[in-house]
């Protein structure tokens, strides 16, 4: 069969309608609290029942039924014949870069950043180059602006950040006026059932201007949210809905089943990138998005490890696989380090292999009279070989995954060659194809480099009245 076609399941059809229900109860009893007159009046507009004192949007069943009934009748994604979709990947700007060479880790700065554009413009698996960590060099509320036009100026691939105030999203916008790109905007919900008032205010910005609104709460279970797992999707499926609504009160487009959901871990109480659980709300989460007709994408393929050890590759593995059989269109960003602990440009270069492995996979096998290869066989006989053939060097390129990273040699040629480790050989490539970041030509022409500089100069004057 050309391409693979699977699906896997955690709940049944009763269970997700009872999680569902739920859903439509927390909504109408408890709603979501929206710090934001405007939209307060657009979701008032949509059906939600609005009290002004308290900020809190109340949306009836009936009233969630209708626009979900609307979804569905858009056709957004089609699951009907169960093909799973081939993966890429996508990056979460860290905080701290972390080298795995000496087991320590680092505040990031600009030239980090610049050292990761260079990098991911190179990794065929990941289409977007946002920046890789926050820099601590330049002011704090200058990052996002700083580093997008860096991105843009230099990176071959188009990028985005996260923008943290409604100044800087107005020069954002502009930025992505000049690239000829659609800007967009996070929407993230603070579980449980809230959102910050310059979330929304910023939201807001950005649906004015015809920018693009994603959203995704990251609720925790045992923390965030309910211990109990379907306690959580419940939880986190209210919190999609709602954000769902309120982003099509705002601007009249539906956005995708987006929920990156976590559970605590109950001995350290941190956020969990790589527990079992993560399968099973990634399951979950490929479930509910099929039952609204959406594509989903959960914090999958990730891993609480330290280290590109064994647990990072199980973890990222097993929770990516069960939660992309299940239908899910989307994983957790890359190139992460535990559970937030940081960034690698190693890690980059590891995960954009593995993902490379398995779209190989997904391709599936093609079978017809050819590659049987029943002639071959009757030719070739008993204690023949098929290295010479000429159906081989026809069909060889297709049947073979080529790499660079991972280890297919023998123990005499690996230990001559210096016995290199996965992150040995990540590290030489990472260090080979950034050796001239430092002077890196601009990939845009002068005017539009021209333009973004005097957009980020002015940003960044505005933002330092602000400090």
């Amino acid at each position: 069969m050309k391409n693979i076609k699977a699906t896997v399941e955690v709940l049944s059809q009763d269970e997700i309608e009872m999680i569902h229900k739920g859903t439509l109860r927390v909504l109408e009893n408890v709603g979501m609290k929206v710090p934001n007159d405007e939209c307060l009046d657009l979701c008032e507009k949509l059906g939600a029942k609005v009290d002004r004192s308290s900020y809190v949007v109340k949306i009836p069943a009936a009233v969630m039924e209708n626009v979900l009934a609307m979804v569905k009748a858009a056709k957004l994604k089609d699951y009907e014949d169960n093909k799973i979709t081939k993966l890429s990947a996508g990056i979460s700007t860290q905080v701290f870069l972390v080298d795995y060479k000496t087991k320590s880790r680092r505040y990031g700065k600009l030239d980090d950043v610049m050292k990761g554009i260079a990098l991911v413009d190179t990794l065929k698996n990941f289409p977007v180059n946002n920046p890789v960590v926050q820099p601590s060099d330049i002011p704090h509320n200058t990052v996002d602006i700083v580093t997008l036009g860096k991105i843009c100026q230099y990176a071959k691939k188009p990028g985005d950040v996260f923008v943290s105030s409604t100044t800087s999203a107005k020069y954002i916008i502009e930025i992505g006026k000049v690239m000829g790109r659609k800007a967009w905007y996070f929407l993230e919900s603070i579980s449980p059932l809230q959102y910050m008032k310059k979330s929304l205010d910023m939201a807001m910005m950005f649906v004015k201007q015809g920018m693009n609104i994603a959203i995704g709460p990251m609720v925790m279970a045992g923390a965030t949210g309910p211990v109990t797992l379907a306690g959580m999707v419940t939880l986190q499926n209210a919190e999609v809905l709602g954000s769902l609504f309120i982003v099509y009160a705002m601007k009249n487009q539906f956005t995708g089943y987006g929920a990156p959901g976590h559970s605590i871990d109950l001995k350290t109480m941190l956020c969990s990138f790589g527990s079992p659980n993560q399968a099973l709300i990634g399951i979950c989460v490929s479930q509910m998005g099929k039952y609204y007709g959406l594509g989903s994408g959960s914090n999958s393929g990730l891993t609480d490890a330290l280290m590109p050890d064994f647990q990072g590759g199980f973890e990222k593995a097993s929770n990516a696989i069960f939660s992309l059989l299940a239908g899910s269109t989307g994983i957790g960003c890359q190139g992460i380090v535990g559970a937030d602990q940081g960034i690698s440009y190693e890690q980059l270069v590891i995960d954009n292999e593995w993902i490379d492995a398995y779209n190989y996979v997904l391709d599936g096998i093609e079978v017809n009279e050819e590659t049987i290869a029943a002639e071959v066989i009757e030719s070739v006989g008993i204690a023949g070989n098929f290295i010479a053939e000429e159906h081989t060097a026809i069909y060889m390129r297709d049947n073979y995954w080529k790499s660079e990273l991972f280890n297919r040699d023998n123990w005499d040629n690996w230990t001559a060659s210096g016995s290199k480790d996965i992150y040995d050989r990540a590290h030489d490539y990472v260090e080979t194809v950034t050796k001239d970041y430092k002077t890196m030509n601009p990939v845009v022409e002068k005017t539009k480099f021209d333009e973004i500089d005097y957009i980020v100069k002015s940003a960044v004057e505005e933002l330092g009245k602000e400090t």
